[in-house]
């Protein structure tokens, strides 16, 4: 009998875990992707994404009110704060924050999915950039990153707080699987 009962057990936790396992979370077509902090990155997801067969937009500037709710499913929103892109566009980091905080309100708003990311690894980790991340942090319905830019296991830290999934990858070209992963064909 108390064999029985262990095995039972056995079998209760193997399903459990099989079934945390198999749950993945699926986003829908089309994307729209924009930069927070106006690093190249987002531009690159732009190459992979093609790459993923992808429907997608780009619109490096995108704001709340350019933001058509009805036309995209989800929003990806890449994070890199760069001084240089930053001074070329001619904005100060606290009005980037601003535009996307603003965009990623109205995208939850809306029922539009968010996807946080990553795409520059370590090089574009720092105080800026962080701050943006963890003010993106409430919005994300997911989370990817370069595996060197989650050194400090901050990418990991805000998916395990808001149980979230986080996708890790090497180099950017992988980065087309993690798309295949999440979304709908």
């Amino acid at each position: 009998m108390r064999r029985t009962i262990l095995i039972v057990g056995f079998l209760i936790v193997c399903i459990g875990c099989f079934a945390q396992e198999s749950k993945q979370v699926v986003f829908e077509q089309p994307v729209i992707v924009t930069s927070a902090g106006q690093s190249p990155g987002a531009l690159q997801l732009t190459v992979v994404a093609k790459m993923a067969k992808i429907e997608h937009t780009f619109e490096k500037l995108l704001d709340a009110d350019q933001f058509e709710t009805e036309t995209y499913k989800t929003l990806i929103i890449v994070v890199g704060a760069s001084g240089k892109g930053l001074g070329a566009a001619g904005i100060e980091i606290d009005a980037e924050l601003q535009r996307v905080l603003l965009l990623a309100q109205k995208a939850k708003e809306y029922g539009t999915k968010v996807i946080v990311g990553n795409l520059e690894g370590e090089s574009r980790r720092g105080s800026s950039s962080d701050e943006i991340l963890l003010a993106l942090a409430p919005y994300a319905d997911a989370l990817f990153a370069k595996v060197d830019a989650n050194q400090d296991d901050l990418f990991t830290k805000i998916s395990e707080e808001r149980s979230i999934p986080l996708k890790l990858f090497e180099k950017t070209v992988d980065l087309v699987v993690v798309l295949n992963e999440f979304f709908v064909k």
